[in-house]
């Protein structure tokens, strides 16, 4: 019994030290490049899923839409985790070649505001519970298996999901900005080598953060909510970007500066993500067109 006891208390310690050793705090390794970043999505406590995998709901996309009365949706917290992701990625020069994401807005909007300035692909087989275990797991594989360009890394954002797959069953151990990482190999599947927690993320961003916090109540986006013009102000300098609900960047301007009008009159009913980034801020705003 005694023998028992102690073989308990050696696996425990075990177990314990581990876990330790999977939660990963400093981050310079990724500078090397090759590596895959699995993100759950940022913080999302606003709304709540419709759900419904057949019939209308299904054809109406409402997983798509950046609207809490049909899904979840990140919070102002949840935004600015995002941010801090990518506010880590440059302080740290950490560089990424290729980023996609679930369908479901919080996780492409998530993608959108690490504002890596890369194209985003959304990935039926990144999505929950809507398409088939199969597609899902296929999916996983193909975009993390494969070797990131040079110096480079691949990120995904998706959910806290099982791929019914023992390598990447360490997703569904994800908190909100969280991050599973794998190392990829040469003509071998990637290697789990642990966690990088949100509040590493958050707390590598400090610097770059304490820049964000000068006054940004001058930028505006009016009126909001809009069925017609939609005025964007700003007092210098900014890129803006702005993405509707399917992730698509239907205005990118690196000229804004004081103000301009766009006349969205044709544009589809939903919520509109703005994104207006400079060598000193990244500030999010989103507008409802109604």
């Amino acid at each position: 019994m005694k023998n028992f006891t102690l073989l308990m208390i050696l696996c425990t310690v075990i177990s314990t030290v581990s876990a330790f050793a999977q939660e990963l705090t400093n981050l310079s390794f990724l500078q090397g490049g090759g590596y895959t970043l699995i993100f759950r999505h940022s913080s999302a406590d606003v709304g709540a899923d419709r759900g419904g995998t057949t019939g209308p709901l299904v054809d109406s996309l409402w997983w798509m839409r950046c609207n809490s009365t049909d899904s979840r949706q990140l919070s102002s917290t949840g935004r600015n985790e995002a941010m801090n992701i990518g506010r880590t990625f440059k302080r740290l020069n950490i560089k990424i070649s290729r980023i996609a994401s679930s369908e479901f807005c919080r996780c492409y909007e998530s993608a959108i505001l690490m504002n890596t300035g890369l194209p985003l692909t959304l990935s039926p087989g990144l999505t929950m519970t809507l398409y088939n275990q199969d597609l899902r797991r296929r999916t996983i594989d193909s975009l993390a298996a494969p070797m990131p360009p040079q110096g480079t890394n691949t990120v995904l954002v998706t959910h806290q999901i099982d791929f019914s797959d023992t390598l990447y069953s360490r997703v569904a151990a994800l908190a909100w900005s969280d991050a599973a990482i794998y190392r990829n190999r040469l003509n071998a599947r990637p290697e789990f080598i642990g966690f990088i927690r949100a509040a590493t993320w958050n707390q590598q961003a400090v610097g770059i953060a304490r820049q964000d916090e000068a006054p940004v109540s001058e930028i505006t986006v009016a009126p909001n909510p809009t069925s017609e013009m939609l005025s964007l102000r700003t007092p210098e300098k900014y890129r803006v970007r702005i993405i509707n609900q399917l992730g698509q960047v239907l205005v990118d301007d690196d000229t804004l500066k004081d103000s301009r009008s766009l006349n969205i009159e044709d544009w589809a009913r939903g919520a509109y993500t703005v994104i207006f980034s400079n060598s000193k801020r990244t500030v999010s705003q989103q507008f409802l067109k109604n």
